[in-house]
């Protein structure tokens, strides 16, 4: 005969702690989708197309704590010239790296300003990335969604500056540039450069047709962009929000 005198029931507590903690764990994941939707449309409130002649193009893909390190290796003291030197770069160059490095810091003091961006113990100088100390805070700063999109197009900079011809100062000139609005405005700036320029038809004709290839692009995205937030409060009406009470969602969310 089986004693069953010290077999005690299973407490349902456990039980329903586990889906509890799924569901805040969706719902916070869920929060964070949206919130990223509300960055990518900012991001995507006006199309940008410049079209620059540089000597090389290189195959290097965007990682923002690369990225961040690159930039901040330059240095803004004008007494210090070591980190050109190294890479024998013309000291005609020397500012428009500078000027890479000081508007990084300026796009640091303006996330400082914004009242939404929570950070402990801010500071007016860039976190450095070799520092232990300030590991938090660069990836605070990282992890924002403004401060990524100013880095991004930095490091595009200095990719050009990079890859063009050293001895030159036209290196980053961008010859063509046109910023598509969401408004309708539509503005065309051209180099001056361009008009004494032999691949003058040449380098209008591509700009072009990247401006007619990237507006398509641009419209079709910011239409998927569209549907998706109308489904997502569409969805909100009839309870996407994912319940914390034990319950199963409605619909496919």
């Amino acid at each position: 005969m089986t004693n069953t005198s010290n077999i005690q029931p299973k407490s349902s507590s456990g039980a329903v702690a586990e889906p509890k903690k799924l569901q805040q764990t969706l719902q916070q994941r869920f929060n964070g989708f949206v919130l990223s939707l509300s960055e990518a449309l900012k991001d995507m409130t006006a199309l940008e197309i410049n079209t620059m002649v540089v000597a090389e193009i290189t195959g290097s893909k965007f990682i923002p704590e690369e990225a961040y390190q690159y930039i901040y290796a330059i240095p803004i003291d004008e007494n210090n010239n070591q980190y050109f030197i190294e890479r024998q770069i013309p000291s005609a160059l020397y500012s428009r790296y500078r000027d890479l490095r000081k508007k990084m810091l300026m796009e640091y003091r303006q996330i400082l300003l914004d009242p939404n961006y929570e950070l402990s113990d801010p500071q007016e100088r860039l976190p450095d990335p070799g520092n232990p100390k300030d590991q938090k805070k660069l990836q605070a700063l990282l992890d924002n969604g403004s401060f990524l999109r100013g880095l991004r197009k930095l490091i595009e900079l200095k990719s050009a500056l990079d890859g063009g011809d050293l001895n030159s100062e036209t290196t980053d000139i961008i010859y063509a540039q046109t910023i598509m609005q969401l408004d309708g405005d539509i503005i065309n700036r051209y180099h001056e450069k361009l008009l004494d320029s032999d691949f003058r038809e040449v380098i209008v004709r591509i700009h072009n047709e990247g401006v007619v290839s990237g507006e398509r692009q641009w419209r079709g995205l910011l239409g998927f962009m569209v549907n998706l937030v109308q489904m997502i409060l569409q969805k909100s009406k009839i309870g996407i929000t994912l319940p914390l009470d034990g319950n199963q969602p409605e619909g496919p969310f």
